[in-house]
């Protein structure tokens, strides 16, 4: 798989996770001590990731490092500070 596919698969899983939680991105980006634009590039995979964050991303999302890495499709939604969800 190259580098940038799983960088894709990253940033959507990141996307799916934080969507299922019900997290806006700034709410999100407090968590992991990072700002509301670096989740944004994140989960457009227009930046790359230390590990620590992909570590703090995973414990902030509930789930293991390895999952933020399997196969995701794109993910289309958003959450917005009043917590609807567009598609």
């Amino acid at each position: 798989m190259s580098h940038e596919r799983e960088m894709l698969n990253l940033a959507n899983n990141i996307k799916k996770y934080r969507l299922a939680k019900g997290l806006t991105q700034e709410e999100f980006a407090e968590m992991i001590n990072k700002t509301a634009n670096y989740v944004s590039q994140l989960e457009n995979a227009r930046k790359g990731v230390q590990l620590q964050t992909v570590f703090d991303i995973a414990e902030a999302l509930g789930v293991e490092v390895k999952e933020l890495f399997e196969y995701c499709e794109r993910v289309d939604g958003r959450i917005t500070k009043y917590k609807k969800v567009y598609h």
